[in-house]
């Protein structure tokens, strides 16, 4: 390698490096350097190499025009740049070892789309409304700026609104965008499953360059994470190690970081040092669209009045709302293609007899002040009686974690109980709930209750 060409090359990135901000400049041009520099009779040839092939592509799209521009200026117009993925580099030893080792399993790279990363997923049929705009629009800027407009972009919310489908659209759509990326999707507990194997299996190396040889990581349910030490640590280190290289992360939790008490100061600073979006129930004209999005994905159209009972009958959660569409799309077909309203009532009837979300907040309060035998305006009043305590409590959790409600609409109705008293009390039922068989019988027979 001559050191003509490394010359050049520094000498445009200086120019470079003005004209960006630091941050971006690191992102896309540090690591680069000069592998091969040809001399021509008319034009000489310097390849620079870059770490991978999203890099690759990143800065031929984005910066070959301020290239080109730093060349004329600096009287290297002769010279033709091309960008390359060096697949080799040099150990300290002295040997060369391969660069990139490849694409492990839950990998998408080069075309092939990773088992967890379901193609369904997209941004075209993700209906949007007010409960989750801003969600979606945040993360419709991570795809058009990856690892630049929002690192990290977390997603917080209850079961079944679409935090899921949310996040691998971002998958989906990467995938199509950017060719030889590597994307990982998993959930924290396989997270936190794959690094307990790595220690028993003393093969740690292989667990990290799993997850931290990565272009884009995709992390679902994080509150798993909280109380688990060890792997807090370990994730801590993957994610600095991921935003420090100019990696994109995507997160989804069903709270938000803040009011995860078993987790790490440090960690929740992290998953919030970017973009945090809230998603919540959604309304019933939006529950009204999703209906219609199913209906024209199956084929279907449904009566006006059959629409509106089911977005009015669901519960709060958009998977129930689409449970509920599924079996009556089935008994349209069983029944050769029609369905009257009488029928849609009977179906929603014996879901509701079914499904937990049907509850609402008078039934789950009732039901825990018949289970304890207290007056409901002892349990929302200023009684610090234990018996009182541990009914307020359970109210909490239930009302958390059957409904999804937020925070403040627990404590408003509650006595207007700030939200700091409701995470710990919700968090000190679910540490009872691990260590006391009694209170989880409890909770179920309050629960089997509210149901009846």
């Amino acid at each position: 390698m001559e050191q003509t060409g490394e010359k050049i090359w520094s000498s445009i990135l200086g120019s470079v490096k003005s004209q960006l901000s630091a941050s971006t400049f690191k992102t896309w041009f540090s690591g680069s350097y000069v592998t091969q520099f040809t001399k021509r009779e008319n034009k000489n040839m310097l390849t620079v190499a870059v770490r991978n092939n999203f890099l690759k592509e990143q800065v031929e799209t984005r910066y070959l025009p301020i290239i080109a521009k730093v060349k004329r200026e600096k009287g290297f117009a002769d010279v033709e740049i091309t960008f390359a993925v060096d697949v080799k580099k040099t150990s300290k030893n002295g040997q060369t070892e391969p660069l990139f080792t490849g694409v492990a399993p839950g990998y998408f790279a080069g075309g092939k789309r990773p088992d967890a990363l379901n193609p369904s997923y997209a941004f075209s049929n993700f209906v949007v409304g007010a409960s989750n705009n801003i969600a979606y629009l945040s993360a419709k800027q991570v795809v058009e700026g990856l690892a630049q407009n929002y690192n990290p972009f977390l997603v917080f919310g209850p079961t079944g609104v679409g935090k899921t489908h949310l996040m691998q659209a971002i998958g989906n759509e990467i995938m199509g965008k950017y060719a030889g990326i590597k994307i990982l999707y998993t959930t924290a507990e396989k997270f936190t499953n794959d690094y307990i194997e790595s220690i028993s299996l003393r093969s740690t190396a292989t667990f990290r360059q799993r997850y931290r040889g990565v272009d884009l990581l995709l992390v679902d349910d994080v509150h798993f994470l909280a109380g688990k030490e060890s792997t807090q640590d370990e994730f801590f280190y993957t994610f600095n190690e991921l935003y420090m290289g100019g990696k994109q992360i995507v997160l989804a939790s069903d709270r938000h970081p803040r009011e995860l008490l078993r987790l790490q100061e440090r960690l929740a600073s992290r998953l919030v040092g970017g973009m945090t979006a809230d998603i919540g129930y959604p309304d019933v004209e939006m529950k009204s669209a999703i209906i219609a999005q199913k209906c024209r994905d199956a084929g279907v159209v449904l009566d006006g009045k059959i629409v509106e009972f089911l977005a009015n009958s669901g519960g709060g959660g958009i998977r129930e709302l689409e449970g509920l569409v599924v079996a009556t799309l089935a008994q349209i077909k069983l029944s050769g293609g029609s369905i009257d309203l009488e029928k849609v009532e009977s179906l929603v009837k014996i879901n509701n007899q079914t499904h937990k979300n049907s509850l609402t907040v008078g039934q789950i309060s009732m039901a825990v002040c018949k289970h304890f035998r207290i007056e409901e305006e002892r349990v929302r009043g200023d009684s610090r009686k234990a018996k009182v305590v541990l009914a307020r409590q359970i109210l909490m959790y239930l009302l958390r974690h059957e409904l999804g409600l937020s925070l403040v609409s627990i404590g408003d109705f509650l006595g207007g109980r700030d939200h700091s008293t409701v995470i710990h009390s919700i968090d000190k039922i679910e540490k009872m709930i691990v260590n006391n068989s009694a209170i989880r019988d409890e909770i179920l027979r309050i629960k089997t209750q509210a149901q009846k």
